[in-house]
């Protein structure tokens, strides 16, 4: 009986957290530069790029916002 408490406890704690929709984006800087002087990042989780000005990082997470 303890068991199976346990195992609803586990899953309804799942089910409320949602850990699968919480992929943030993971930015990997492209090394290359823009024709404009930005630098690229690609995001390794989603595909998202963003073009920022060189040395600002990106803080947003554009997943689940290109389809």
């Amino acid at each position: 009986m303890i068991v199976i408490l346990g195992l609803l406890i586990v899953f309804a704690v799942l089910l409320i957290l949602r850990p699968w929709e919480r992929r943030a984006c993971r930015w990997r800087q492209d090394t290359r530069k823009l024709a404009d002087g930005r630098v690229l990042f690609t995001c390794v989780a989603c595909g998202a790029e963003l073009a920022l000005p060189k040395g600002r990082d990106p803080e947003i997470c554009l997943a689940g916002e290109q389809e």
